[in-house]
């Protein structure tokens, strides 16, 4: 077994899936209360916006092995590498918002790059309930 199969299983990759479920079904909630009240442009904005937020917390996971690794010597290559894909995730999506500002909101769209933080905060203000507790991944 190769070691990106080994990074996605287990209790920490099961955890990333968790994070990563729960952060997109608050954005589908958060986007259908929004389109309902009729704010479809800030609908959109916190969907692209959380989508973006998914998307760099799953190259989070992905490369903060890799970048930790004391066996690798291009540890310090992938930090750097993850950092500026992460940046041009977010400056993506907000670069999207900006381009089209009728279409969707651009605060919105940096509301949404939080929707994973969101998700993490409010586990822990629900005592572990969301994403499971530390006990339940062992």
């Amino acid at each position: 077994m190769d070691a990106t199969a080994r990074n996605t299983e287990g209790p920490t990759g099961a955890f990333v899936k968790q994070v990563i479920t729960r952060a997109l079904l608050f954005a589908v909630a958060a986007a259908l209360i929004l389109t309902l009240t009729g704010q479809s442009d800030w609908a959109r904005g916190v969907a692209l916006g959380a989508i973006a937020s998914v998307a760099n917390f799953l190259v989070m996971a992905w490369l903060l092995p890799r970048a930790l690794d004391p066996a690798r010597r291009r540890g310090q290559a992938f930090t750097v590498v993850s950092v500026v894909l992460r940046f041009a995730l977010m400056a993506a999506a907000l670069a999207v918002a900006l381009s089209m500002p009728a279409r969707v909101a651009p605060l919105a769209v940096a509301a949404g790059l939080f929707m994973v933080q969101f998700t993490l905060l409010s586990d822990r203000f629900m005592g572990g309930r969301l994403v499971g507790s530390p006990s339940e991944s062992k």
